[in-house]
């Protein structure tokens, strides 16, 4: 599936905590590039806001790396997948070319930022 494709498919999905939020809206494109769910210790974890926090509460970066899942990389192409910085909140992106594609409450959105850390889809 192409990212265009599935931003369209998914941008409209009601928002919610663990299901569809920035960090499962990004796992879910990885499982659908590669088959492998970067997030299958994390589905079920939380259902709220605050839960959502207090996971993240070291940063969203060492929570996806501690699922021991992506292959970071420093150089980042379209469709892979990052952390980046949206109004002081670290969030999950998938790598647009142009921009990082975020999930956010009301939709997507798509910026240009420097990535905290970004990860290769493997096997893409």
């Amino acid at each position: 599936m192409r990212l265009g494709d599935y931003i369209q498919q998914t941008s409209r999905l009601p928002w919610s905590w663990g299901i569809v939020d920035c960090t499962m809206w990004v796992a879910d494109w990885v499982l659908l590039q590669t088959g492998v769910d970067p997030a299958v210790a994390l589905r079920g974890s939380y259902a709220s806001e605050e839960e959502a926090d207090a996971l993240v509460a070291d940063g969203l970066v060492p929570v996806i790396e501690a699922q021991g899942v992506l292959t970071a990389t420093d150089a980042p192409q379209a469709n892979d997948v990052g952390v980046i910085e949206v109004m002081g909140r670290q969030v999950a992106a998938i790598h647009a070319g142009e921009g990082w594609a975020f999930r956010h409450p009301e939709g997507v959105g798509v910026v240009r930022a420097e990535p905290l850390a970004a990860w290769a889809l493997p096997g893409a």
